[in-house]
């Protein structure tokens, strides 16, 4: 049947209406929910709200970054009784968030505190004291990883090695694994920088000109192991090529330090040993080498070697027909600065009693000065000299038997 325009249609009996279906109830059920939620809402919207300053009447105040951090970064899940208050119990056991694991101690408390934990407790850590190495130089200002790499605290030694192996091995000037320097880097090395390294030569010890020279001149083509260290492994050829004097021919030693010392600063000036060949004394002190080691410098050391022309054209007294003894000292003595001071002991008192003051020519009349005359002087008498021994057994009237009863002069 159609409807009339603007006819409104009889209501449907109850008895006719569908019951509704379960999509239905169960947006009831939502919104029924819903409105207990609103009003709840509204019961307890005029009780205290949780926050930092409510936390803080409990038996944990929040202080530092714990004031902004939501409840349920502590309270898991939503549990708040039982929760614990010790740092490591939350930053560990239920985080693990300590990047280090526990490497540098089980409470954080004892260096940190919740205000930051970048910003330590003053003196709770000092690694000098805690570690045994002190931070010195560049290594106060490293990050603490480029020396504990991988976050590893306990297997540092200390040692300069086991961080700057890479360092020592790439060093080219000089080349260190090359010439198996130390691995100590503190040996020459200070801890500010590598630069200015100050090497301790202490095998060898620099001074005088070795301390200006660069090493390439002792280390030839970079090469340090194994440097020799005498004199003459170096300086052989200004051995060899002297010639004033010369040292090869001399057989100077080749130990250089004997003459010229360890701090000279030039080869001029060296002081050669000469008393423990021959000492030179008096009027030796001043000469030249040459004017002895004219011919060389193997010489017996003996007067005569270089004074047998004095020896021979002296002649006052004459020494050649007197037999004079050949040993100059035994006469002009080693301190003597010039042949008149000549000192000859003469078993003869001439320097003290009726002899003294004679020349020696009054008593050795002839050249040779083993002879001497006594009766030149006592009594030319021959008669007179007589007389005055009879009954002298063995007398005779000459000079050596005058010497032989009156060795000291006296009558």
């Amino acid at each position: 049947m159609k409807h009339r325009k603007n006819e409104i249609p009889a209501a449907v009996p109850p008895a006719s209406r569908k019951p509704p279906t379960a999509s239905l109830k169960m947006r009831q059920t939502i919104i029924t929910l819903l409105v207990i939620a609103v009003s709840l809402l509204f019961n307890f919207s005029g009780q205290k709200k949780w926050d930092a300053t409510a936390h803080d009447k409990t038996n944990f105040p929040l202080i530092g970054k714990h004031r902004t951090v939501a409840c349920s970064e502590c309270h898991v899940k939503g549990v708040m009784q039982g929760t614990p208050t010790d740092c490591e119990a939350c930053h560990w056991y239920r985080k693990q968030d300590d990047r280090y694991r526990l490497q540098l101690g089980q409470h954080c408390a004892d260096c940190h505190t919740p205000f930051d934990w970048k910003r330590i407790i003053p003196g709770s850590w000092d690694h000098e004291r805690d570690t045994g190495y002190s931070l010195i130089g560049s290594h106060k200002f490293v990050d603490c990883f480029q020396c504990h790499q991988g976050r590893f605290f306990s297997t540092q030694t200390g040692e300069c090695f086991d961080c700057h192996k890479k360092d020592y091995n790439k060093a080219a000037e000089p080349d260190h694994a090359f010439n198996q320097f130390p691995t100590e880097c503190e040996l020459c090395h200070n801890q500010v920088t590598w630069e200015g390294a100050a090497f301790s030569h202490f095998y060898f010890p620099l001074k005088g000109m070795h301390k200006t020279t660069t090493c390439t001149s002792c280390h030839k083509n970079g090469l340090f192991a194994g440097t020799p260290s005498e004199c003459v492994d170096c300086h052989l050829n200004d051995y060899n090529s002297t010639g004033n004097p010369n040292h090869k021919q001399a057989g100077y030693s080749t130990d250089c330090r004997k003459c010229h010392g360890d701090n000279a600063l030039s080869w001029q000036g060296a002081i050669f040993d000469h008393d423990s060949f021959w000492p030179i004394r008096g009027a030796h002190k001043g000469l030249d080498c040459n004017e002895c080691h004219a011919q060389g410098y193997n010489i017996s050391g003996k007067c005569v070697t270089c004074h047998l022309d004095d020896y021979n054209n002296t002649q006052n007294p004459d020494h050649r027909k007197a037999g004079f003894h050949t040993d100059c000292e035994v006469c002009h003595l080693r301190d003597a600065t010039s042949w008149s001071f000549a000192s000859f002991d003469h078993q003869f008192p001439i320097f003290s009693g009726k002899h003294a003051r004679f020349s020696c020519t009054d008593c050795h009349t002839t050249a040779n000065y083993y002879e001497f005359s006594c009766i030149e002087c006592h009594e030319h008498n021959k008669n007179e000299m007589d007389n005055a021994h009879k009954g002298v057994g063995g007398y005779t009237y000459n000079s050596r038997a005058c010497y032989s009863c009156h060795p000291t002069g006296q009558e």
